[in-house]
């Protein structure tokens, strides 16, 4: 689905009816998503100061600004893509399709007959912020970072953090200043898929501050330098003048982290900021209203939450698994974030090119959820269920009421289900350390919010029986057919035949009932009228070298 600037979604496929104003309204409010915000608001919005973009995250601090952010695609998309550049880069500047790796730091590449040999050619003439040419030598350095323990300036964290994006990369070698040869344990076809968040630091900086400091003293390419980081309040940058790519259009972005939707809601009506990720989605008629832009678009982001398959009463049992699929009324938790969100009967979303047309996935059914429960051995309440979910973080929508709203579908089937709250960042460390992790003994479903479809490498962690060398995947899923789907796809070359195999992968998941399908996010963000530039794009990432700010634009 694709929209004009501006615009909700085409009526063509509308948001769900407004239906259950009254659940919405007290889970809202029992959640301090419809907090006291509303009267704060304006005459009209703010003027923004002109130049200057000013953005209220869904985080709670400032991602990090290593080589590697945290808080998931949210640090890639603020902190990441502004300060660095990698090899490879997303065209994030066209939204009829996925975004696609294109020429960045590398100006092009190449692969040997076994997919295993990529050679990169480098751009020449690029500096880092510190007046550090970037070559061959850079690259290395980068990638003796987090691949070679041996190295002086080996980053255990960094290395760990990054671990996914270099999983299948053996060995590099300078060629000449500007070209780098990459090796991979197999033929493998993502290379340019993975050297697009492999970011490049200065090596002079990293060797000046050292590992531990250089987050403070962070030295991309990117569009934009850092110039003042305040650890929870603040981060700053001003536009790179030299970026090979040309200046950005704005003077300087500044973050600002707001868990809380209500305090993004107040911050952008205050004036405060100029663009805020998913505020109250109560608020969005006030809010169109007002004057401001409000930005809806389908993108590969979803809540896929994942049944622990380590043991019962999921390990085993895709027919409770199935039961809990049926029993989830996913248009009325679109209706609950005020059409934020679509309902998601499958992992990617109708018109994703791994989406299988001929799977109906999974609706609203409860009668079908009550005698799949039964069938899996359950009558009407006897089973009790713990799931944990983040009270807000990068890319979360609006956790709390749509977790009351899953409890009450789940209880309307017979199914007690427990909400356990947790910090985000813990969510995440609990999906990456699987079994390592102690909350697995008394989690049975870990919410989840994967950028869905985002880019092909991104399924391996989340599908694949191992994460890495004896590494078993967090929950517990392990499916041959899966794995053996996935490796088809990353082992080709053509994107057609990828696809074609990711489908086949994508199709068992569904069947098998190995996620807890909810909702596809619709990306909400709003700006403030003289806020331009801002491009529709089928990616958890953008791209703000063209943003404008002014009422003169």
């Amino acid at each position: 689905m694709h929209t004009d600037p501006g615009t909700r979604p085409h009526p063509a496929r509308p948001h769900p009816a407004r239906r259950g104003a009254a659940a919405l309204a007290v889970l809202l409010l029992a959640s301090g998503c419809a907090g006291g915000a509303y009267g704060a608001a304006l005459d009209g919005p703010a003027p923004s100061d002109p130049g200057v973009l000013r953005i209220a995250m869904t985080s709670s601090n400032i991602p990090l600004t290593g080589t590697y952010p945290d808080n998931g695609y949210e640090g890639f998309r603020f902190v990441g893509n502004n300060l660095y550049d990698g090899l490879t880069r997303l065209n994030l500047d066209q939204e009829d399709e996925l975004p696609t790796p294109q020429p960045a730091l590398a100006e092009s590449w190449e692969h040997d007959e076994s997919l295993q040999v990529w050679t990169f050619h480098l751009r020449d003439g690029v500096t880092f912020h510190d007046g550090t040419p970037f070559d061959a030598d850079a690259v290395v350095f980068a990638l003796d970072r987090v691949k070679d323990p041996e190295s002086q300036w080996y980053d255990p964290t960094t290395a760990a953090r990054s671990a996914t994006i270099t999983k299948y990369w053996a060995s590099w070698r300078k060629v000449d200043d500007l070209t780098v040869e990459v090796t991979t344990t197999q033929p493998y076809a993502y290379v340019p898929w993975d050297a697009a968040g492999l970011y490049i630091g200065s090596p002079t900086a990293i060797k000046r501050w050292g590992n531990q400091l250089y987050p403070q003293h962070a030295s991309g390419t990117g569009p934009f330098r850092m110039t003042r980081l305040v650890d929870g309040q603040v981060m700053e940058m001003v536009r790179n003048e030299d970026y090979w790519r040309g200046p950005a259009e704005l003077e300087r972005i500044e973050l600002y982290p707001a868990p809380e939707a209500a305090t993004r809601l107040s911050m952008l009506q205050s004036g405060q900021v100029n663009f805020a990720d998913a505020p109250s989605p109560d608020a969005i008629e006030l809010l169109e209203a007002e004057g401001y832009a409000v930005k809806l678009a389908e993108y590969p982001h979803g809540i896929m939450p994942r049944f622990n398959l380590w043991r019962a009463p999921f390990k085993e049992n895709p027919t409770l698994r199935k039961a809990l699929n049926y029993a989830i009324d996913r248009e009325g938790t679109a209706a609950l974030v005020n059409g934020s969100g679509i309902p998601a009967t499958q992992y990617v979303y109708d018109g994703h090119p791994h989406h299988v047309a001929d799977n109906p996935g999974y609706s609203y059914d409860p009668d079908l959820a009550r005698r799949l429960l039964a069938e899996a051995g359950y009558e009407p309440g006897e089973l009790s269920l713990t799931m944990a979910y983040p009270a807000g973080g990068s890319g979360n929508m609006y956790p709390d009421p749509m977790m009351q709203k899953l409890q009450m579908d789940f209880r309307a089937v017979g199914v007690e289900l427990k909400l356990l709250p947790l910090e985000w960042n813990t969510i995440i460390t609990i999906g990456i350390d699987g079994l390592q992790a102690p909350q697995w003994s008394h989690i049975d479903i870990l919410w989840a919010s994967p950028a869905a479809g985002m880019m092909p490498p991104g399924y391996a962690s989340t599908f694949f029986c191992f994460r890495g060398p004896e590494v078993p995947n967090a929950v517990g899923l392990c499916d041959e057919r899966i794995d053996d789907a996935l490796n088809t796809a990353m082992a080709t070359p053509g994107a057609d035949q990828q696809h074609a195999s990711i489908q086949q992968a994508m199709d068992v998941a569904i069947d098998e009932a190995y996620f807890l399908f909810w909702v596809h996010d619709l990306n909400l963000r709003v700006l403030a009228p003289d806020v331009h530039g801002y491009q529709k794009v089928q990616s958890w990432w953008l791209d703000f070298t063209t943003y404008t700010v002014g009422s003169d634009q």
